[in-house]
């Protein structure tokens, strides 16, 4: 299973039976986008009157949820070098009793959790960015092409 494949089944595990599949259901599923970039209150889009589910794209929301990422893995990693830093001294202070060489494991663990949770808290920051960048874009050039075939005029 990819990072993405789990991600979603983490975020909806309604989507998924209890092998890992996807139900019939969510196979079926037929959601069209509404992109943002008429700046009107609707309209367009090819799920209207269909009974298909319409998804609209906030990409603010999107950057906020990356800005949000951004602050929280600095932080982790700001208290994760703290605690790093303090197990150092305790084993230093132990050295030679059994206690010193289990700080050490238990040092070694720690870090390699850190960095695989920095990992995952910067994979997700990075997708929120070019998710919100590809949406940014898309919308961008949408709006010129419809320019383009009404002569400009909004």
């Amino acid at each position: 299973m990819t990072y993405d494949q789990d991600w979603d089944r983490q975020l909806n595990p309604f989507r998924y039976n209890a092998d890992g599949t996807l139900t019939d259901a969510a196979k079926r599923q037929n959601v069209t986008m509404e992109l943002n970039s008429a700046g009107g209150g609707g309209g367009g889009g090819a799920g209207h009157g269909q009974g298909g589910r319409q998804a609209s794209v906030r990409t603010a929301a999107l950057t906020k949820a990356a800005t949000a990422l951004e602050g929280l893995r600095g932080d982790t990693d700001k208290v994760d070098q703290h605690a790093l830093s303090e197990t150092d001294i305790a084993s230093s202070a132990l050295h030679g009793w059994r206690t010193a060489d289990a700080l050490g494991t238990m040092h070694r663990r720690w870090a390699d959790e850190a960095v695989n949770l920095s990992k995952l808290l910067s994979d997700a920051t990075m997708k929120l960015h070019n998710t919100s960048n590809s949406y940014d874009e898309t919308d961008h050039a949408e709006k010129s092409r419809m320019d383009s075939l009404d002569g400009g005029r909004n």
